[in-house]
Parts: structure tokens; sequence; C-alpha cells
């Protein structure tokens, strides 16, 4: 697991407390889990960074990133 990964569990910890020990699981058991996890680190990290940015599209790229990591969440839900 690369440090992208683990950062996209942690936050999916987070997310999901109550899921904590399956989360952990699944990614020891299943490399689309794990790439699912490194995707939405990297949509939350991206969300993070337009939300703070002085860009005039940076609340619209935020708000963009956000909607694509709830997507990421529905896709990994379905694994439960």
């Amino acid at each position: 697991m690369n440090q992208t990964q683990r950062r996209g569990l942690a936050r999916l910890m987070l997310r999901w407390p109550q899921r904590r020990m399956e989360l952990k699981d699944r990614c020891g058991q299943d490399t689309r889990f794990l790439e699912l996890s490194e995707a939405y680190e990297t949509a939350c990290g991206a969300a993070n960074y337009w939300a703070k940015s002085g860009s005039p599209e940076g609340q619209t790229r935020a708000e963009e990133y956000r909607a694509l990591a709830f997507e990421i969440e529905r896709d990994i839900d379905e694994f439960f």
C-alpha cells in the first residue's frame, strides 16, 4: 500500500468509523479497493486545495472534486 492509499484509507475510516475493521480488511484483499482509496484521497486533496485557492474558479473546482469524492464514496459503499 502506498502513501496516498494509506491517507485515503484513513479518510475513509474517519468518514465511516463504524466500518473501520471492514475497510482495513478490504484493503488487504482487494486491489480495486486500494485504487478507490487512492482516488478518494486525490479527490479530497484536490477539493481542499481548490477551496483554499484564491483563483476565480477555485470554488467551482472544489465543488467538482467534492462531487467526485462523493461518487467514489458511493462506489466504495457498494463493497459493503
